[in-house]
């Protein structure tokens, strides 16, 4: 009798009382006994590695090649908002309230991120063509209508409902698919496919410079949206889906997948994700409004508009480098967890060191938009590829989606606070260094306890 009793404990003991899903994927530490299939140079895998291509493999690259163009297509016009945003200001747009304006870039960016909720969904019952295809088509005819516009309703409902949908349904596919191809060197892949928009906030704030005083706004912008076009199309010709061997999505139709995807109980059922998108949320207004502040900043300080363009162009440049090295650190040697705390601190210390005490100097500002915009482009990089580590590849495109739409709040008030606080005068703008000072201190503490909560404490790589 008592044989039998141990022996169904036993039973007991080895199976779990649950089915892991998206919801409940556990975080915590766990022993080694548990981890030993699953657990790869610190990585507690949710997926086996062997379902995944190794060495080269032609579609596998031409996918990161076609995400990296497309995501240069997508977010060049996120990443140009500084640009954009200041000629409007002094020109289509100057009998407005500055605060009213940047409600049209802060819509933008909450659509673009927070829209992933909806496209997510989409990408893992569909795969990358179709959302793709369609998000390009969206996001082009809303930047030709931007374009005719000199109304700020005009510009909300061009430029920031409907060129930003369209984004949403771009960039969310072509970071979803790296996930379809690579595990544990998914930090790379989604590295240099992030680095595309770091291209793009290179490619299109110097066209904008360029072209703005010679074709008048409203010509820049088709040149720019024929120009996203063209990119977008080339990377959705390279990308390849592996939706038929991940897809975990039912029968249903979309609007029921995309409903059942709205589940915002996974913030505090898996406590881990929570810290992470919290950790996000302060790092995306920090790199936000200072990507697009800077620049106003400059011109504040008595520096010409050629300089204040510079900023965002060094901002974008070295954000590169930004969403590659650090990958390539994070998986190869430190681990992804450990390269996060890292790059948090970094951030840190470049505002307390550079910008608060310097920033009157026009060389201090192009050193802070040089170190800042590196990065500030391997926490978002590294962020996308934490996510993808804590949750199943069949559902990466709902991690994503929850992950990028909590950011998107803060992008919705991320710019009407900065510009609340930035309100003109020299001590406005000191006011606010120190707010961005503040989020990036939070993220960095944010990115400790993330550390914690998935390896405790140990120097161990993870």
């Amino acid at each position: 009798m008592s044989k039998n009793i141990l022996e169904e404990e036993k039973v007991a003991a080895i199976q779990p009382d649950y089915e892991p899903d998206f919801d409940t994927i556990p975080t915590p530490i766990i022993s080694n006994e548990s981890t030993k299939s699953t657990t790869l140079n610190g990585l507690h895998l949710l997926d086996d590695p062997s379902n995944f291509p190794s060495g080269f493999h032609t579609r596998a690259i031409l996918t990161v090649i076609g995400s990296f163009l497309g995501l240069t297509g997508a977010l060049g016009f996120v990443n140009a908002a500084g640009v954009i945003q200041s000629y409007v200001t002094d020109n289509t747009l100057k009998d407005e309230a500055q605060t009213a304006i940047s409600w049209i870039f802060s819509l933008y960016n909450f659509f673009a991120f927070g829209g992933l909720l909806v496209s997510g969904p989409v990408f893992d019952k569909f795969g990358c063509k179709i959302p793709i295809m369609v998000g390009g088509i969206v996001m082009f005819l809303g930047l030709l209508a931007s374009s005719f516009c000199n109304r700020v309703w005009h510009f909300i409902l061009a430029y920031g409902f409907l060129a930003g949908m369209g984004a949403a349904f771009t960039f969310g596919p072509f970071i979803g698919v790296i996930s379809h191809w690579y595990c544990t060197k998914r930090a790379i892949a989604l590295g240099i496919a992030y680095s595309g928009g770091g291209l793009g906030g290179v490619i299109f704030p110097l066209l904008f410079r360029s072209l703005f005083p010679k074709i008048g706004f409203g010509w820049s912008i088709r040149v720019g949206a024929f120009l996203s076009l063209f990119l977008l199309v080339v990377g959705w010709v390279m990308v390849t889906d592996r939706k038929e061997e991940f897809s975990e999505v039912g029968d249903g139709g979309v609007l029921k997948e995309v409903a059942n995807s709205i589940d915002f109980k996974i913030v505090y059922k898996n406590p881990l994700f929570g810290v992470i998108v919290s950790g996000l949320l302060f790092n995306g207004l920090a790199f936000l409004i200072a990507m697009v502040e800077l620049p106003l900043y400059a011109t504040n300080r008595g520096f010409d508009d050629g300089d204040a363009y510079l900023l965002v162009v060094v901002f974008n440049s070295f954000s590169i480098p930004g969403r590659i090295l650090p990958s390539v650190v994070a998986d190869k040697w430190l681990g992804r967890f450990n390269t996060f705390c890292i790059i948090n601190c970094f951030s840190l210390v470049i505002f307390c060191v550079i910008w608060v005490p310097f920033g009157d100097y026009l060389t201090a500002l192009y050193v802070f938009a040089g170190c800042f915009g590196f990065s500030s482009g391997s926490v978002l990089s590294l962020s996308a590829s934490l996510v993808a580590s804590i949750v199943k590849t069949a559902d990466v495109g709902k991690g994503l989606g929850t992950a990028f739409f909590v950011l998107s709040f803060g992008d919705l008030i991320g710019l009407p606070i900065g510009s609340a606080i930035a309100s003109g005068s020299r001590a406005s703008f000191d006011h606010l260094v120190y707010f961005l000072t503040s989020c990036a201190f939070v993220g960095a503490c944010v990115s400790f306890v993330s550390r914690y909560m998935y390896g405790g404490v140990n120097l161990k790589r993870m």
